[in-house]
């Protein structure tokens, strides 16, 4: 028998998706059965939802795919709650299919019972909820167009178990969606006012006595890099990254971008604060690229490039927003700028009061081993900041991090996403042991699918970034000073990861390059102080107390 379960494994393989992510439940196990019975979907069982959620929204980033998780209603899409923020805040497509309650009348206090619309609201661009197998499949795809739409973002669909399971009437699946469910809003209406703005912002950078251009995640998107590097190439602009734009450009030679802001070098950020004229480009400006807040100030003249609808316009005489895509909003600027280029100021040469050796040594490691289309996974905290300030990625190599929330326990699902994207290529994941406390079931997946994927595990014993506000801004004690050490080699041991440690990583350099240097996963579980300054770290301490 085919089942409706069938017909949406094949609709997600007529869409292009090849691989799905998800956590079973007893409700969602026709879902399983089908994607079994597939010859053309892999799918992915992580060790819990959030991990498999998380997952998912990493293998979209690296890919540029629209991504596919599920989980059970109620019981597990609860725990997907993180991955969907981070999707949302990310602009990253992702699709969480759930089961619901059944198609016939609601009964009071079913196991699992939830109503998805209102759980997930905030943090979805919708959630589509399916009833009967009536247009079911049409309602799939205006929910795998809408994550793919700009801003893209995450959807999510509930379906009721026994429709799920219910034999596949063909011509009730392919039925028109009900109007509401088929709806798919239109992209934003161009700007008729673009190449007035074009003008304006183009007049400012070539007044500008200094000029920045900050590249943000979105330049990721394809064909978004390529232009990107013809206009920093054609003007000569000093050009930085947020953390997430990481990589965009390749960062060799003098002039290679560095990332500004709080996971950023105080001179990048020095340079910032002074000039005449800031350009984002695919940047959401939230508070860690924008130092806080701080840029653009009073004194700036601010040209942003993004085409999502909500971003609030600017006052012209504060600066110009290009509501375009940004390849497009790069090229209106160019053809204004003409023959013009930057003669200007340019930033110091990057330098920082970190800690010099320890996990800054494991980085230099991790650059130098760094190959092809390797990937890089920073965890929240700490870990995100060395490899900000100290990573040096090449193109098409990659960073991500969990710059939508900065939520701990994103790096080690989030590499098992990026290694099923790029099955090539060597995954470098920095955790700090906070991080890792949180997510450590994955551990267990990266083993069993043999991913190659390289784990530093950050091991003080602590919530180290966390302890050090707690001193530094409001003079209280180490909030986690009475942590119990964890054996993390003895667990890694007992999962079946091949375990190193390390207390000195300028000493075994050699040695943790040989270590990493046979494909399969390994993990270095890296001893380090609760004293050692990372780079975002010496910065949040440079700016004093609160209290």
């Amino acid at each position: 028998m085919v089942t409706v379960a069938d017909a949406m494994a094949a609709r997600l393989s007529e869409y292009g998706v090849s691989h799905v992510f998800g956590y079973p439940g007893e409700t969602s196990l026709s879902l399983y059965a089908a994607f079994q019975r597939s010859e053309s979907l892999s799918h992915i069982v992580g060790r819990c939802p959030r991990g498999a959620a998380y997952a998912a929204e990493a293998y979209a980033r690296i890919s540029g795919e629209v991504a596919v998780c599920d989980a059970p209603g109620g019981i597990g899409s609860p725990y997907c709650t993180p991955a969907l923020l981070e999707a949302y805040n990310s602009g990253t497509p992702l699709v969480l299919i759930t089961s619901g309650p059944s198609k016939s009348t609601a009964r009071p206090w079913a196991t699992g019972q939830v109503e998805h619309a209102r759980l997930f609201e905030s943090i979805t661009k919708r959630v589509y909820v399916i009833r009967a197998q009536e247009g079911a499949l049409a309602t799939l795809d205006a929910a795998l167009a809408l994550a793919a739409r700009p801003r893209r973002g995450p959807v999510v669909i509930e379906i009721a178990p026994d429709v799920l399971e219910a034999e596949a009437d063909e011509a009730l699946l392919n039925a028109p969606a009900p109007a509401a469910d088929a709806e798919v809003p239109a992209d934003p209406a161009g700007d008729p006012r673009v190449a007035e703005r074009a003008r304006a912002a183009a007049r400012a950078i070539r007044n500008g006595a200094s000029v920045a251009l900050i590249a943000g995640g979105g330049s990721h998107t394809e064909g978004t890099a390529e232009v990107l590097r013809d206009f920093v190439g054609r003007f000569g602009i000093p050009v930085f990254t947020t953390l997430n734009g990481k990589g965009v450009l390749s960062e060799t030679g003098d002039d290679a971008p560095r990332v500004v802001g709080s996971k950023g070098d105080t001179p990048a950020n020095e340079y910032i604060s002074g000039c005449d004229v800031v350009l984002y480009a695919g940047s959401k400006m939230g508070d860690k690229s924008t130092n806080q807040y701080a840029w653009p100030s009073a004194d700036q003249f601010l040209v942003r490039i993004d085409h999502d609808p909500r971003v609030a316009d600017i006052a012209p005489e504060r600066g110009s927003l290009l509501r375009e895509e940004i390849d497009r909003g790069l090229r209106l600027l160019a053809q204004e700028l003409g023959d013009w280029s930057y003669g200007g100021a340019r930033p110091r040469a990057a330098s920082g009061s970190w800690s010099p050796s320890g996990t800054a040594s494991l980085v230099r490691t991790v650059n130098a081993a760094m190959a092809g289309q390797d990937v890089c996974v920073g965890e929240a905290s700490v870990a995100s900041g060395w490899f900000g300030a100290l990573l040096h990625l090449v193109t098409p190599q990659r960073l991500i991090t969990p710059r939508g929330t900065g939520s701990l326990g994103y790096a080690i699902p989030a590499s098992v996403g990026a290694a099923v994207a790029r099955p090539d290529a060597a995954v470098w994941t920095l955790v700090g042991d906070g991080g890792l406390t949180m997510s450590i079931g994955e551990l267990e997946t990266i083993a069993r699918l043999g991913l190659n994927v390289k784990v530093t595990i950050l091991d003080n014993g602590r919530l180290n970034l966390i302890d050090q506000h707690a001193i530094h801004h409001h003079k209280a004690a180490a909030v986690s000073r009475d942590f119990l050490r964890i054996d993390w080699p003895g667990i890694c041991e007992a999962i079946g990861l091949p375990v190193m440690s390390c207390d000195d990583p300028d000493q075994d350099a050699a040695r943790i390059s040989s270590f990493f240097a046979a494909k399969g996963p390994a993990v270095l579980v890296l001893g380090t102080s609760v004293d050692e300054i990372s780079p975002d770290m010496a910065i949040a301490i440079k700016k004093g107390p609160l209290i």
